[in-house]
């Protein structure tokens, strides 16, 4: 149920977790799908994942961005200090929002960290990603303390420069 919000905190704020360099996007600028991201062979993780569990957003000002969201019948799911960073994650029914703290946020239109789907048996699914070829942004799988077992997550990288997170909460 959480873990797509450990993942987000995991990966935002480990320190074995690799930043993608984002060019900043102009008209002339713009990040282009990339075909080498695209791997000859796909793997199909509906077998372990149940979808989306949840959405990172980036922002300077984590308690203004909880008060906000409590306004619209958001709950605060659970907040941790991870690295002196402030980390929170907002719930609205089967929907996680990870708020993350950051010196240098987007701030336009459709700005988003990254997405996260809760994953089942993600060892073996690290494996398959990363034999079918998917650009992996972490070396390994990264294992935080987050939630009431903690969680354990990585990032793969989008044709789009997107990060797409899978993590697993131990239950």
């Amino acid at each position: 149920m959480f873990c797509m919000a450990v993942s987000m905190v995991a990966a935002a704020c480990s320190p074995s977790h690799k930043d993608v360099a984002v060019e900043e996007n102009t008209d002339s600028d713009k990040v282009l799908f990339e075909e080498g991201n695209i791997p000859a062979v796909g793997v199909d993780v509906t077998g372990y994942s149940n979808g989306i569990q949840h959405i990172g957003l980036p922002t300077t000002q984590v308690q203004k961005t909880i008060d906000f969201y409590r306004g619209l019948g958001f709950s605060l799911a659970t907040r941790h200090d991870i690295g002196g960073r402030d980390f929170a994650f907002m719930q609205l029914g089967n929907l996680l929002l990870e708020i993350i703290p950051t010196d240098d946020p987007a701030m336009v239109r459709g700005a988003v960290d990254h997405f996260c789907l809760d994953a089942k048996d993600i060892d073996s699914l690290f494996v398959a990603l990363k034999d079918a070829g998917y650009t992996m942004l972490d070396d390994s799988i990264n294992d935080i303390a987050f939630w009431e077992k903690g969680a354990r997550y990585f990032f793969i990288q989008g044709p789009n420069n997107e990060r797409i997170e899978f993590c697993e909460i131990l239950k």
